[in-house]
């Protein structure tokens, strides 16, 4: 009997989207049988943003006038900035401390000779980052919506909202992925590697997530341009607190260039990656220290 080739591909989708979601059940059990750590997690979620809020209040009166292209109030500016980086952030972090927890645990052999093991488990566990911070992100916003005095705009384009998010989500793990290759090819197995360090830096500082972009130097601008963060804290911003559509210019150009960032950080990432686990195979193995 002949076999269909499309079925086979299918299959091997749907086996490998199950070991995904396994990897990513077993994140979930991990925390769930720790009440302490998950209870710390949601609190450090939760107090990054409100940190912010009572700082972004503070500055409120100087700084509506520096974000009127986004609604003139700068409490919500930069609420929806940190909320959507504290996910991103989880997407960033995800790929190096899979692998260092995995290397750490001796099992990263045993994932390396399961048919699917290390990228499901890297992307099962980024998985299950991503949906737990975006639960307590989601929570947190329903709090300041409710008792902040800050508001959305009434027109939000959900579709858009929803194609932002994805595409941010997934630059943020392309980046993190390419950090994650320096785990073998610069042996770094203990803190964080330098490019999610470096990429950290940069958004803080010229992404606009807490200075409009407007503020800054022309040459921090430029640099800012160069990180998918930028686009995707700009569309987010024109989206949830102006209203716009798919024809304002400005939300187009950003949306554009989140795109091609995305496009960019995943190929790059993953084939990073890809050549960093060759090259420890090469040398020995992955779950040996060089």
């Amino acid at each position: 009997m002949s076999i269909n080739h499309p079925d086979l591909a299918a299959r091997e989708v749907r086996a490998f989207l199950r070991a995904c979601v396994a990897a990513g059940w077993l994140a979930y059990r991990q925390l769930r049988y720790q009440p302490i750590a998950l209870f710390l997690a949601a609190a450090q979620q939760w107090t990054v943003v409100g940190v912010w809020f009572f700082v972004a209040r503070f500055l409120s009166v100087g700084a509506n006038q520096d974000v009127l292209t986004y609604g003139g109030n700068y409490v919500a500016y930069v609420v929806v900035g940190v909320l959507l980086n504290q996910v991103s952030l989880a997407a960033l972090d995800g790929p190096f401390q899979t692998i260092s927890d995995a290397f750490w645990d001796k099992r990263l052999e045993t994932y390396r000779l399961a048919r699917y093991g290390i990228w499901a488990n890297i992307i099962g566990r980024l998985g299950w980052n991503v949906l737990f911070a975006t639960l307590m992100q989601g929570l947190a916003l329903c709090a300041v919506l409710a008792f902040g005095g800050i508001q959305m705009h009434a027109g939000i384009n959900l579709i858009l909202v929803v194609v932002t998010y994805v595409l941010l989500i997934a630059a943020n793990a392309g980046v993190g992925l390419a950090g994650a290759s320096l785990f073998f090819l610069l042996e770094v197995k203990a803190g964080q590697d330098p490019i999610t360090w470096a990429y950290r830096f940069l958004v803080q500082l010229v992404s606009g997530l807490f200075v409009p972009l407007t503020l800054l130097p022309g040459w921090l601008g430029a640099v800012g341009r160069l990180i998918p963060q930028t686009y995707g804290l700009a569309a987010m911003r024109s989206l949830l607190l102006t209203g716009v559509g798919w024809s304002a210019p400005a939300l187009s150009g950003s949306l554009l260039g989140l795109f091609v960032a995305t496009m960019i950080t995943l190929i790059v990432g993953s084939a990073m990656l890809v050549v960093a686990l060759r090259e420890a195979e090469r040398r020995g193995g992955i779950g040996v220290v060089v």
